[in-house]
């Protein structure tokens, strides 16, 4: 009886004073991303007469939001809730080879090159480790589209036929009717620098959901639908945190 009672004092001892020496703060964050997403081997290919590619590089984008610590010793929990744009430099080619009477052989199709930039509401929470000012951590996130913009031409091309440039400026949307996935998740790996206040982050972002859910499919007009292929957000992160004493 006196062990438990005393078993029970020492828990409390310790709980009072991890609670003492437990700290809360709150931080604003701003920073830029490296954005690109991960390229299907069904990108490119050919079936029958017609043949397609895809090359993808990355967009610089930006993000904002705010972060709450709470920081015991050397470790501590960042949870943060961010606007965070996403997305890739695109450039898909579709072409269709056949024989015509008067022309022989004809190819014919199109190149588009894009800018598409997603937006999210993001919810990562990263367990940081701290020792004097140097950080390792790393964490999960969570994050919900809520639009974005797809911009572009297209330049078709026919032996016959002389095509204008067609440009688009298009809202991305998410939903069951669309190609796109609503919901993200991924992990964050990452070091830090921190001295008093100001926080300095770079971090590496593995999306593990497909962004383009649906099933691949070839298309008649056009050689192959890109809006289906398979994608995972890859972006790098430099961010910059000040922190506020609550």
């Amino acid at each position: 009886m006196r062990f438990a009672l005393l078993l029970l004092t020492f828990a409390l001892l310790s709980v009072t004073a991890a609670s003492a020496q437990t700290t809360y703060r709150l931080g604003l964050r701003g920073g830029g991303n490296r954005a690109t997403t991960t390229l299907d081997a069904a990108s490119s290919g050919a079936s029958g007469p017609f043949s397609y590619s895809t090359e993808k590089s990355s967009i610089l984008a930006w993000q904002a939001g705010a972060v709450l610590e709470i920081a015991f010793r050397n470790f501590s929990l960042q949870s943060a809730m961010l606007f965070s744009q996403k997305g890739e430099s695109l450039n898909t080619s579709s072409n269709v080879e056949y024989t015509n009477a008067t022309f022989g052989i004809i190819n014919s199709g199109n190149n588009t090159r894009s800018s598409n930039r997603y937006n999210w509401l993001e919810l990562p929470v990263n367990v940081v480790y701290q020792v004097s000012n140097f950080q390792l951590f790393g964490g999960p996130y969570a994050a919900l589209g809520v639009g974005g913009q797809r911009r572009g031409t297209t330049l078709s091309y026919h032996p016959a036929i002389k095509y204008a440039p067609y440009h688009f400026n298009d809202k991305i949307r998410y939903g069951s009717d669309t190609y796109n996935s609503r919901l993200d998740a991924g992990l964050n790996l990452g070091i830090g620098y921190r001295r008093g206040p100001m926080q300095v982050q770079v971090a590496y972002q593995l999306g593990l959901v497909n962004l383009h859910p649906s099933e691949p499919y070839l298309l008649y007009d056009y050689g192959h639908d890109f809006a289906r292929d398979a994608a995972h957000n890859r972006v790098v992160q430099l961010t910059g945190t000040y922190f506020f004493d609550l």
